[in-house]
């Protein structure tokens, strides 16, 4: 049996799946800082219709990148500001 419930509308901001990177436990987004993307990690909700809930780490001014996998190469190491 698979179940989604919703208990009451809430204000949130959303991402597409593809927007957030898993490291481990944590998630991460690439900023637009300048010329430049820098890696920053967000605090996630749920997940919902290919939408990730950000329910902290980001400001209603931050311009991030739409696909996340692009900015990383196999072997690179982030490093996240936070």
């Amino acid at each position: 049996v698979k179940a989604v419930i919703f208990a009451g509308a809430r204000s949130a901001r959303w991402l597409p799946e593809e927007a957030v990177l898993t490291l481990g436990l944590d998630k991460v987004v690439f900023v637009k800082k300048d010329d430049a993307f820098i890696a920053h990690k967000i605090e996630a909700g749920i997940v919902n219709n290919h939408l990730i809930q950000v329910l902290n780490g980001l400001s209603e001014e931050d311009e991030v990148a739409a696909n996340a996998q692009y900015l990383v190469d196999s072997e690179s190491f982030i490093r996240v500001n936070q």
